[in-house]
């Protein structure tokens, strides 16, 4: 069991000195429950655009939770006597360990699709898919006049596309479903992209 000691230490508020005892993972798990703190893990997975539809979720979510209790075993003061700033390091531990398997799973299907699919063509439509502010944006389209003029902007193909993609389809399976190659869905995602580049913003 994860565990840290932090002897003889200085209690500013009370003005006396004090034993901060041994604290374990266990009781940073039972602490994120009895104070209703998920709502960091929530907060941080809300920041980074994971949607409970998306495939990892769930990992996502219990790591975060994770990540508390080993914020709670880190924090180097009185957890209870400093609330606020104790919940401010676990929120940026609980973040960036969710963006951290964030990026490796972009990664990791990133390269079973250059494994899978090895040649220069493919390899040019993975760089030029990259568009985080386009990937973003979609995924948070909440004005129906806006999602109506993008809907009308795009081919029947292309709306198959984005239906697949926002409902968190991989590459791989948005290529299955539509019965075409993935270069081709790495075409589509680029058309889709610049589409709403196009009509959302005055830079295109």
């Amino acid at each position: 069991m994860v565990s840290l000691t932090y002897p003889g230490r200085r209690n500013n508020h009370e003005g006396f000195d004090t034993m901060i005892t041994e604290r374990t993972m266990r009781e940073g798990l039972i602490d994120l429950c009895r104070h209703d703190q998920e709502r960091l893990v929530k907060m941080a997975l809300a920041k980074l655009r994971v949607s409970k539809f998306h495939r990892h979720y769930d990992d996502f979510y219990q790591e975060g939770c994770i990540a508390y209790a080993r914020a709670y075993v880190a924090f180097k003061g009185s957890v209870d006597a400093e609330r606020d700033r104790f919940y401010a390091f676990a929120y940026k531990l609980i973040y960036w360990r969710i963006l951290d398997l964030l990026k490796k799973s972009w990664h990791q299907e990133d390269e079973r699709q250059v494994s899978t699919d090895a040649s220069p063509a493919t390899a040019y439509h993975l760089a030029a898919m990259q568009d985080p502010w386009a990937a973003g944006y979609l995924t948070n389209i909440e004005n129906r006049q806006q999602w109506a003029s993008l809907m009308r902007a795009l081919s029947l193909r292309q709306r198959e596309y984005l239906s697949l993609f926002l409902q968190q389809f991989s590459n791989a399976e948005i290529a299955k479903q539509l019965h075409i190659s993935r270069p081709s869905v790495y075409e589509l995602r680029r058309h889709v992209f610049a589409i709403a580049r196009q009509l959302f913003t005055k830079d295109p």
